[in-house]
Formats: C-alpha cells, structure tokens, sequence
C-alpha cells in the first residue's frame, strides 16, 4: 500500500509542480530511511523491528521541520509498538482478512480478539479502484497523510505574492 500512497502523492507533487521544492529541502540521515526497510526483512523480529521503528523515528524527527514529518513520526510510533508488544510482526484482525480475501505475508500476524495489544492493529479495510486492496491501521493512516502533505504542500521557504492591498 506504501508504494501506491507514494506513487499518487508523487504523481500529484509533479501535477502541481511542487516537486522541484521537494528537491530543494536538506534532508538530515537520509540514511536512516532506507536501513530499517532492510532490518525489518532479517530473522530476530523482537529486536530488528523496534530498532528499525526507532531509525525511522529518528529521520522523522530529524527532519520534523519538513512539512509532514511530525505526522509520520506518530504513525511510525504507533506502528513501531504495535509491532513492538506483538512479537516484531503487525497483528491483522482476521475478519478484515477475510472480508478482502487476503493471506498474510511474513511482517503480519491474525488477531481475533482486541485487547491493548491490538487496539492500534491492522483492521480498517481499504480499496483501490484499480483493484488493490489491503488492511491498514490508524499509524499507517497518519504517515499516509504526513506523505501527503510533505508531497502536496508548498513548503514554508517558498515566497508567497504579498497581501497588502494597493493603494489607489
């Protein structure tokens, strides 16, 4: 799903020409956002995941004054603790699974029952029109809209056309 969320946020940030501003930006760590995509696929789930949640975090928090990065640092914490008290994987509330026709894939774990565990789990159903569908939860809900913003917004360096009316 992050890979439609960014395809259509990039796809808008080329529409309205905010792209170039995005290039513009000083990205601090930019290391940080690549390496816990790759822990997250090695064995010792109970230690690769919250450390990858952290670095991520870290990114996020490092570049917090980018539009949107305060946003995706919530759901990247919501998420990383979701994981985190879960064993390392993401608890997908069966039913859901179900609903969609969906299996499970090697980051994920089924639920029945909630509990304090899984109130912030994978359970709200989602549905492309070109025929993708997945199981989402509130954290990937807010770094969603954090890519938005960062995609879509005009940043704050920008210069804005004066307000001041003109005198006659």
């Amino acid at each position: 799903m992050m890979i439609d969320v960014f395809v259509i946020a990039l796809t808008l940030s080329l529409i309205t020409g905010n792209i170039k501003n995005i290039l513009k930006y000083e990205y601090r760590g930019l290391y940080l956002f690549a390496v816990p995509f790759v822990l997250q696929l090695l064995p010792w789930k109970a230690i690769t995941v919250p450390v990858s949640f952290f670095m991520l975090f870290l990114f996020f928090v490092w570049n917090r004054k980018l539009p949107g990065f305060k946003i995706m640092a919530v759901g990247a914490v919501l998420n990383g603790f979701t994981m985190s008290v879960n064993g390392g994987k993401m608890p997908v509330w069966e039913p859901t699974l179900r609903l969609l026709n969906l299996g499970l894939d090697f980051k994920h774990s089924t639920f029945t029952k909630f509990s304090w565990k899984t109130m912030l789990a994978d359970y709200i159903p989602v549905y492309f029109p070109w025929e993708r569908k997945f199981v989402i939860s509130v954290g990937d809900i807010l770094v969603f809209i954090g890519v938005f913003i960062f995609f879509v917004l005009k940043p704050r360096f920008q210069s804005q056309p004066s307000r001041v009316p003109h005198e006659s």
